[in-house]
């Protein structure tokens, strides 16, 4: 059982000291699981090519993965990007890829049970925290341990998001800090839309639109808005 105390130094002795990889192997640890998986999705072009993932999954399942491309099916994954409170991966409902690709995975090594607390920033990015074990934690599923640490597994999960962000972009390149609307009016002209049709959209005036996507851009340093969206979408702002 984790008691609350050990959460309370978690945040000094696991998130704040060392690299991200360094973080997941002493939440694997900590947690008494046989692997932890941090997955940040990113925007843009970047959100298949290359997204920020670290594991402590063996290698020839990570191997596996990769070659069999099973990002496309994964259904943690799929089922991370549409609800934002901690799962058990047992209350899936699997198709038959899906089931084949798990049934792999625990040929592989991995551990037959596992759970997932989800995280998005308040400018919509998303990341997912998992945890893998041969078998769940004081009972048949760990539906009892997410009820019981669900809160506190959120701001861990939080806390792994912000980490990740500063390691994926650099610690010491400050980014840029845009508000919610700036960075929903960004998004709208990424999709191709007018100040007039964002403007719609968001139920605001086409000068308030304008107004929001100067100062983005500024805060963008950028000289067009085409750059600006580019540059937000490379960072994982949009």
């Amino acid at each position: 059982m984790v008691e609350n105390d050990a959460f309370a130094n978690l945040k000094s002795d696991v998130i704040l000291t060392g690299t991200v990889q360094q973080s997941i192997e002493r939440l694997t640890g900590f947690f008494e699981v046989d692997f932890v998986t941090l997955h940040l999705f990113r925007g843009g072009i970047d959100a298949t090519n290359s997204p920020f993932v670290r594991t402590n999954y063996p290698d020839a399942w990570v191997s596996q993965y990769l070659l069999n491309d099973y990002v496309r099916i994964d259904p943690v994954l799929q089922h991370a990007q549409n609800h934002e409170e901690p799962f058990c991966w047992s209350e899936i409902a699997l198709g038959v890829q899906q089931l084949q690709m798990m049934e792999k995975a625990i040929a592989a090594g991995v551990g037959k049970t596992g759970f997932t607390v989800t995280h998005v920033d308040s400018i919509g990015r998303r990341s997912m925290l998992s945890f893998n074990a041969k078998a769940a934690k004081g009972g048949e599923t760990w539906k009892p341990f997410l009820v019981e640490h669900g809160e506190r597994l959120q701001g861990l999960a939080a806390d792994m998001h912000l980490k990740s962000l500063a390691e994926l972009y650099g610690e010491n390149e400050e980014l840029p800090q845009l508000s919610p609307r700036e960075s929903e009016c960004l998004k709208w002209t990424a999709e191709g839309k007018t100040h007039t049709e964002i403007a719609i959209i968001l139920g605001l005036s086409d000068h308030t639109v304008r107004g929001y996507l100067k100062v983005a851009r500024v805060k963008l340093d950028s000289v067009s808005l085409a750059q600006a969206v580019a540059k937000a979408s490379s960072m994982g702002l949009i």
